[in-house]
């Protein structure tokens, strides 16, 4: 067995072992489907822990503004009774500047509780700062694996923008192309045995739940 094949076939033990012992299979409903509100069940935080934890770290409270200058034109020509009242949050205010710090401020949290040394994450850009800025208000060691380049090798300026954010954190970024990202997420977890930081993992995808929140209340 070659060593790409190895890793695949070990990846649930690696995936389980860098969440806290959550185990993605016991919440498959067959085929691509999982139980949404089991996984977010087994998330060991309420939503007003997980502001809380946002709060310590610059995020969430972002404000909510009502578009005026917009509001008045789409008013004047909607039907009689009609006409949609237009509201935007800005979430650029969070502490790496996109929405991106909600789910990683509680990632990056649950990680220092359950005693890792550092976190990984792969990402295309905004994710990595996030998931940077929080390690580094921390003090635990973060690993960006991040996709910045396309088929012919070209940077993308606006993602590589990003890996020089996530270097300004003191973050050590490996700078992949297409599948081979997921491979070195795989395998640098493996090695290290930090925390899955992932953009995805039922820590990150709950805490996300605050911004609807905080729209509605």
């Amino acid at each position: 067995m070659g060593k790409v094949e190895d890793l695949l076939t070990r990846a649930p033990d690696i995936m389980r072992k860098s969440l806290a012992g959550l185990d993605y299979a016991e919440f498959e409903l067959g085929g691509i489907a999982s139980d949404y509100k089991k996984l977010m069940d087994a998330v060991p935080f309420t939503l007003q822990e997980a502001l809380q934890i946002q709060r310590e770290r610059e995020v969430s409270d972002t404000t909510l503004y009502e578009l005026n200058n917009v509001i008045r034109p789409v008013r004047r020509h909607a039907e009689k009774g009609k006409g949609a009242r237009i509201l935007l949050k800005d979430e650029a205010v969070n502490a790496s500047g996109s929405l991106k710090d909600r789910r990683a401020s509680v990632s990056v949290y649950h990680a220092q509780k359950e005693g890792y040394e550092g976190v990984i994450a792969a990402t295309s850009g905004n994710y990595g700062a996030a998931v940077a800025s929080q390690s580094a208000q921390r003090g635990l060691k973060c690993m960006i694996v991040q996709e910045a380049y396309d088929s012919r090798g070209i940077g993308q300026p606006e993602i590589l923008e990003k890996s020089r954010k996530c270097e300004a954190c003191g973050v050590g970024v490996a700078i992949n192309v297409g599948p081979g990202l997921f491979y070195w997420d795989l395998m640098l977890l493996d090695e290290t045995g930090f925390f899955n930081a992932s953009l995805y993992t039922p820590y990150a995808t709950k805490s996300i739940e605050t911004l609807g929140f905080e729209i509605g209340t």
